[in-house]
């Protein structure tokens, strides 16, 4: 009897392992600062590049990350003009490698494109300035008189060119040119011979 229950302690012991070598510091899962209801404006250079309103902010010293719940916010550019206006659920910034995940009821405005992106999921690498959805995900996409939905979306801040993987349809709407419009087109066509 005696053997039996120092085999079972033994057992119990020696087959009790931790793993110290996985300890997670206080820093990495607390967040830094939390704003609740919060108005944040990014300067660089002594000029406005951002203004973000959000529920909630959480800001986190360990990987310089940040979490906005439900933020509403907009970007400007040199001339401090409105650039892009956007919307989400939650977004989460990556500061240090610059990499920006938006997720859910995803609305973007970009002014000087005049075009507009519904989606559920993005990400905008500031570096590469790439704005790309997953695989699967689908997209909505509204520029002047085109209308594109579909999945496996990208996008170029550098060349301002987009593309869809698969699954894409869309429509595309010709105006109708106003008689001041032919009237000139006429024109061009005529000085031109």
């Amino acid at each position: 009897m005696k053997f039996l229950v120092l085999s079972a302690s033994a057992i119990l012991f020696f087959s009790c392992s931790l793993d110290y070598g996985a300890e997670r510091s206080v820093k990495d899962i607390v967040p830094e600062f939390v704003f609740i209801n919060t108005h944040f404006t990014r300067y660089e250079n002594s000029r406005k590049t951002m203004d973000m309103d959000a529920d909630e902010l959480e800001q986190y010293a360990s990987d310089r990350s940040c979490y906005a719940k439900n933020p509403a916010f907009t970007t400007f550019d040199e001339n401090n003009n409105a650039a892009t206006t956007g919307s989400c659920s939650l977004l989460a910034m990556d500061t240090k490698n610059e990499i920006y995940t938006l997720y859910e009821k995803i609305k973007l405005k970009n002014n000087e494109q005049n075009m507009q992106i519904i989606a559920d999921n993005l990400k905008w690498n500031a570096k590469t300035e790439q704005l790309t959805s997953g695989a699967d995900d689908y997209v909505e996409l509204f520029r002047d008189d085109v209308e594109i939905f579909g999945r496996g979306f990208s996008a170029s801040g550098i060349t301002l060119s987009y593309a869809f993987g698969y699954d894409v349809s869309g429509t595309i709407i010709k105006k109708e040119e106003t008689e001041e419009e032919a009237a000139k087109e006429q024109k061009e066509k005529k000085d031109e011979n």
